[in-house]
């Protein structure tokens, strides 16, 4: 795969405790949440009240809160989270959240072989030539229509799409926030 580009419509939706997730890519395109796999984007909403997050033994996972604010409680330590903040935790930790609104996120869970070179929020052009040529390399566009070249293809990146290259030919124009993660598997 070179690339591939995920549309918000597309999104696969289930259902978790406290809302909806949309998962927007799992790597290897063939693995789920009860299979064994590399790495998973997802967001979600989270309804006001009391969740436990499910665990993932043997993960690690970066949530970032999109909308809202929201109180985790990982292991017995409190951390409050408002838009555009994120935290880093185990995916064997007991969490629990708990919020007063609606809210949503952005979710990374990747296996703790798997080496997270790149995590930014930004709302500037990216180019690939900046990232690892090795790398599966993930944009989620949080706002705006954005202008896309991978290997001399254009595409216009709605609010919500999401994009997966591999390699580093690629060019992200347009203004408005946007998620980059930039994944090697060892």
């Amino acid at each position: 795969m070179d690339y591939k580009i995920i549309r918000k419509e597309n999104a696969k939706e289930s259902v978790w405790d406290g809302g909806i997730s949309k998962e927007l890519y799992i790597f290897p395109d063939d693995s789920n949440l009860n299979s064994p796999f590399n790495f998973r984007v997802s967001t979600a909403t989270i309804n006001p009240g009391v969740y436990k997050f499910t665990t993932f033994k043997s993960y690690k996972r970066l949530l970032i809160l999109l909308k809202g604010s929201v109180k985790l409680e990982i292991d017995n330590n409190q951390y409050f989270l408002k838009p555009m903040s994120h935290i880093f935790f185990s995916g064997d930790s007991l969490i629990t959240s708990k919020t007063e609104e609606i809210g949503e996120d952005f979710n990374l869970i990747f296996k703790e072989d798997v080496e997270l070179l790149t995590f930014h929020i930004t709302d500037n052009n990216i180019s690939g030539e900046i990232l690892s040529n090795k790398a599966i390399n993930i944009f989620y566009n949080l706002e705006n229509t954005k202008h896309i070249n991978i290997n001399n293809n254009e595409y216009l990146l709605e609010p919500g799409d999401t994009v997966i290259i591999c390699g580093n030919s690629f060019k992200i124009e347009g203004h408005g926030k946007g998620i980059l993660l930039s994944l090697h598997i060892k």
